[in-house]
């Protein structure tokens, strides 16, 4: 299918991938997120990305929200330690009305006080919401373990204190700071025509004023583990291990990628699923993930069981980490692992959402967009020497740091 790039002169890019489907996606991505906030502005990225959608200088919240929804359409954001994402979903005729929609949610809203008092109150309810929930804490308390006070270690939400704290000009000074327009990739995925898609990001977005951003963002440094054990009133037990991983752009990412994957990614064959989870039965949840970050990456694995299994689980899993290091493996399981790894990414790609966000990604950090057989050229070239390296750099016991809640 037809990928297209360009950037308009006040620096706001555009990418564009044509499928043939009566739906069209469409997107901008923000390059801020939680790690671009200062000590006092905790919470702020989060914030501002619900703030969108509470009141423009043409429109009201009501206004906002129906505007997609009312033609069968959707739309949503997400905040990440480094992205703000908008997108929506919707039948092609109502292209001009999404991209006129973000335009205006990015540029003119006003951030009326009694609306971000509500959703302050809100964020609030969302952060105890989650210190509720043991399975959705310990990753929050994972990442500020390794990370400390790195801004990569800040809660996506903020604290409490911090969300209090924000004024509608302390939100419009972060976005002054934050979202300028060397950050932004506004994105189409559809049938649309490029000459068609492109002249409608130039009506809604060419007029909006060229600003640069002024700073860099901290790089971490100085990786130490750790290792924690709180007492919990649970029934269950939690845990996480990991270690700082490959950034994005690394020479080892796809293959420490694969390497995720062959040990606890999505598939029932993962080696964590089948040796752990299938053999003993000893716990449900048990999954291995893997971020890249700019300049960094975390690698982690969560398990939860009962007190009795609790700490079988976290010996096995450690033997699985050990037998990667140890044993290269084989041209069958090099053979077998890239074609699971091909099809997985094949899937992913038929969830046009998911593919936006990709995309843009793509555009934001590399400066174009590689097709699926591209990338499976990359996978092919994948040895099991460097499969064997990354486990031995991440997987290394003396690297990794735990996190463990154990019941009273």
């Amino acid at each position: 299918m037809q990928s297209e790039f360009l950037e308009l002169p006040n620096h706001i890019r555009i990418a564009y991938h044509r499928v043939h489907s009566p739906i069209s996606h469409v997107g901008v991505l923000i390059n801020t997120g939680s790690r671009d906030e200062s000590t006092q502005e905790q919470g702020a990225a989060h914030l501002m990305e619900h703030m969108f959608f509470k009141g423009t200088k043409k429109r009201k919240a009501f206004h906002i929200l129906n505007r997609i929804d009312e033609v069968g359409g959707e739309l949503n954001a997400f905040t990440t330690k480094e992205n703000t994402f908008i997108y929506a979903s919707f039948l092609t005729e109502y292209t001009s009305r999404a991209y006129e929609l973000m335009a205006d949610i990015l540029f003119n809203s006003e951030f009326p006080e009694k609306e971000l008092e509500k959703e302050k109150a809100v964020i609030i309810d969302e952060i105890k919401a989650y210190r509720d929930d043991p399975s959705e804490e310990i990753g929050d308390m994972f990442d500020q373990l390794v990370f400390g006070n790195h801004p990569l270690g800040s809660n996506i939400l903020g604290t409490e204190k911090s969300v209090k704290s924000f004024t509608p000009e302390k939100i419009k000074h972060f976005l002054k700071r934050t979202y300028t327009t060397d950050q932004m990739i506004v994105c189409y995925i559809g049938n649309l025509s490029f000459e068609k898609v492109a002249n409608e990001i130039k009506k809604q977005f060419g007029h909006v004023k060229p600003t640069e951003r002024k700073f860099k963002r901290e790089k971490f440094k100085n990786y130490t583990p750790q290792k924690e054990i709180h007492k919990k009133d649970n029934h269950s037990c939690h845990g996480i291990l990991g270690n700082i991983a490959y950034s994005v752009t690394h020479k080892n990412r796809i293959a420490f990628y694969m390497l995720n994957n062959l040990l606890g990614g999505p598939s029932l064959n993962s080696r964590l699923n089948m040796h752990i989870r299938e053999k003993y039965g000893y716990t449900y949840y048990l999954e291995s993930n893997y971020t890249p970050f700019d300049d960094t990456g975390l690698w982690w694995i969560y398990f939860a069981t009962d007190f009795k299994n609790f700490h079988k689980t976290r010996k096995l899993i450690y033997r699985e980490l050990r037998d990667l290091r140890n044993k290269s493996l084989g041209m069958i399981q090099m053979e077998k692992l890239k074609k699971q790894v091909k099809g997985q990414l094949a899937l992913a790609n038929e969830n046009y959402s998911h593919l936006l966000n990709v995309m843009a990604r793509s555009y934001l950090i590399f400066n174009k967009f590689e097709s699926l057989e591209s990338t499976y050229k990359k996978i092919d070239k994948v040895t099991a020497s460097q499969i064997l390296e990354c486990a031995n750099n991440v997987f290394s016991e003396d690297r990794i740091s735990e996190l463990l809640f154990e019941s009273k």
